[in-house]
């Protein structure tokens, strides 16, 4: 909501337009509006909230009928484009919306032709535009977040992933190549938020937060450090997040010298570590591109560094054994004994991933109390326990 409000707000063509961006919209914010004029309603739509989001819009255009438009984006909205059209939307953007969301707004605005634009869908058919085939955004012309509305969050540093696991839909939705965001342009953003707002605190967004001014294949250490020791310099910006949830690192990209290097600079005690199974099967076969062995070896140089390491888990990936289950959950427990934490989640068949077809994961009894004692300790957090729901439901409305 951020991104996509601050590029409305760089926009000059929208200066007219007037925005309102809540999390709930209701019926009278909605009412109040239709009387004043041309209404677009815009959803962010990721695939484990399409139930209540459909809901929604049955209920607005039962409500409103063609008085208002409805505009989806987002994760599930790019991969299922015309789901969202059977589902009451009138048009789709598809992809990154920094640039086409701007474009669709002025395009209602001025009565001209929506499907005009390349990543934009408004009607049934075959042929849809892939995300993959479209340019790809430039993190640098586009502001992080919205000023003008005091809406102020995470900065999105790199965008895309070179490595293809099976159970991200973020090679589908961003693409193979990392983009990176300046420093200067960083800085320049931050710097205007603490004048403007009081923001003293930023966290920064990367798929994998140590591929930082590369291209994602390898650690860019002197980067890495140059960006952190340029925002730390910004006067009333007090702490600096890198590398902690929602953002993750890769095990292979762990070293002890730029850990070391981190610790002089960001705030954050934690380092999000994405692990996945303890199987190296398994993580071949989900494409992970590194080792268990890489993930321990990560684990213990962070915890040698002065981190609490919070590492990702995957239970119930496609082609695991009940073994390999168990292995994974031991595993969790020997985590918590070496002073590590888990982020747990249960694999969710998500639409635009290589395994979006796959059976969704499922928990024994067993696997449940071992992992809610985990939770109970404090040593587990995540969503794991309703994303297996999540998952079935994924899977039930696909078929």
């Amino acid at each position: 909501m951020a991104a996509l409000v601050g590029a409305i707000e760089a926009d000059c063509r929208l200066s007219e337009l007037a925005v309102e961006a809540p999390t709930k919209i209701s019926a009278k914010t909605i009412q109040k509006s239709v009387e004043k004029g041309c209404t677009i309603i815009a959803h962010s739509v990721i695939s484990t909230q399409t139930n209540r989001i459909y809901g929604e819009i049955r209920d607005v255009r039962e409500r409103f009928g063609a008085s208002v438009t409805i505009v989806g984006g987002g994760a599930h909205a790019s991969a299922r484009p015309l789901e969202l059209l059977e589902n009451g939307f009138d048009y789709v953007v598809v992809g990154e919306g920094e640039r086409s969301f701007p474009n669709l707004l002025w395009y209602l605005m001025n009565d001209k032709d929506p499907l005009e634009i390349s990543s934009v869908v408004g009607k049934i058919t075959e042929d849809c535009p892939k995300p993959k085939d479209l340019e790809p955004v430039d993190l640098d012309a586009h502001p992080p977040f919205a000023l003008g509305m005091n809406i102020v969050g995470p900065i999105e540093v790199t965008r895309g992933c070179p490595y293809s696991c099976k159970f991200c839909c973020t090679p589908f939705l961003t693409g193979g190549r990392v983009r990176n965001r300046s420093i200067d342009n960083v800085v320049h953003w931050l710097t205007r938020a603490v004048e403007s707002s009081g923001f003293n605190r930023t966290w920064f967004l990367s798929p994998n937060a140590l591929s930082y001014g590369g291209r994602g294949r390898s650690v860019e250490a002197k980067k890495i450090e140059d960006l952190l020791r340029s925002v730390t310099k910004i006067d009333g910006l007090e702490e600096v997040f890198f590398g902690s949830f929602p953002s993750e690192v890769r095990p292979e990209f762990v070293t002890r010298d730029v850990l070391e290097m981190m610790q002089g600079y960001v705030a954050n005690k934690t380092l999000q570590i994405g692990l996945q199974s303890s199987s190296d099967r398994v993580l071949k076969l989900a494409n992970r591109h590194h080792t268990v062995k890489e993930g321990l070896d990560a684990i213990n140089t962070a915890l040698d560094s002065g981190f609490i390491p919070h590492v990702d888990m995957i239970f119930g990936l496609p082609g695991e054994t009940k073994r390999e289950l168990q292995e994974s959950i031991d595993l969790c427990y020997s985590l918590a004994e070496m002073g590590a934490k888990t982020h747990g989640h249960v694999f969710m068949p998500l639409p635009g991933s290589a395994f979006e077809n796959e059976t969704p994961g499922i928990l024994d009894s067993e696997s449940r109390k071992l992992l809610g004692e985990l939770s109970r300790k404090k040593l587990l957090t995540g969503s794991w326990s309703a994303q297996e729901a999540m998952a079935e439901d994924l899977s039930m409305r696909k078929s």
